[in-house]
């Protein structure tokens, strides 16, 4: 044990699409353990895996809440994965925490949307349709939840997140970082291939989701494609299907966390 990230403020760390934290304790691999033995406080912000964006908010902002009455803390460094970076933006300027967070660290977090959804909607609606069951299937054979609502994949569109962009301003006072991936090909990731080779070819590298353009926000903090350049996936960001993961890459992701939050406890957060 360490206090290498024992930062001044607790974490919150705040999962994707379709998982919760409370059924999914696996969701981080093994980042959360990581960050333990290394001095860090960890909180989880356990919302809904199929809920849409105010209303996950919501949840995390119930979560933090009990977070901050638990630790006695004045605030929180929130780190947050995909969709729940968005979610966690909401939760600062719209629900009132702006003054409870001290940095949030979003990662492959689609801020400008999925410019891949928009055409996909416009030129080809019934594939669009089958790619986002597609994607719901293979989260519930990952063993996420099993519901989708259509809604939820629509808010991830580039024009919803443009609307949302121009509502949702970041908050004064709270710093904001941002960390994109790229899968470099379909072999990284085998269960996200045909999705990167989509929006590989509407908006450049990406990690079989999110672009590296959509992915950047606040100090933007580079593009991470794992030991060697072998890339990194969506889900490998987080440590997920760790099996799957060369042995190289997965103390690379590892690494770059405890990296990441010993670099918060430097800043004095």
């Amino acid at each position: 044990m360490t206090d290498r990230c024992r930062t001044r403020y607790p974490i919150l760390m705040v999962h994707g699409i379709g998982y919760s934290d409370s059924k999914y304790p696996e969701y981080w691999g093994r980042i959360p353990q990581a960050l333990k033995e290394q001095g860090a406080h960890i909180y989880f912000g356990d919302q809904d895996g199929f809920r849409g964006i105010i209303d996950n908010a919501r949840q995390i902002r119930r979560n933090m809440v009990i977070a901050l009455e638990d630790s006695k803390a004045e605030k929180m460094n929130i780190i947050a994965h995909s969709k729940g970076g968005i979610e966690a933006r909401y939760l600062i300027s719209e629900l009132g925490m702006a003054d409870r967070t001290a940095s949030l660290t979003t990662l492959a977090t689609p801020h400008r949307g999925l410019k891949s959804i928009d055409l996909l909607k416009e030129k080809a609606h019934p594939l669009y349709n089958r790619l986002a069951d597609l994607l719901s299937l293979m989260i519930a054979l990952d063993g996420g939840d099993k519901f989708a609502d259509r809604e939820v994949y629509d808010q991830l569109s580039a024009d919803y997140m443009e609307v949302f962009n121009e509502i949702v301003k970041d908050a004064e006072g709270v710093y904001y970082q941002s960390y994109a991936f790229d899968m470099v090909s379909g072999e990284t990731d085998p269960a996200m291939a045909l999705f990167h080779g989509i929006v590989e070819g509407i908006e450049g590298e990406n990690d079989g989701l999110v672009s590296v353009e959509s992915a950047k926000w606040g100090e933007f903090r580079g593009v991470f494609k794992g030991a060697g350049d072998r890339g990194i996936s969506h889900s490998q960001a987080v440590d997920g299907e760790p099996e799957q993961i060369e042995k190289e890459n997965g103390e690379y992701i590892i690494n770059l966390y405890i990296e990441l939050v010993s670099e918060l406890k430097k800043k004095g957060f």
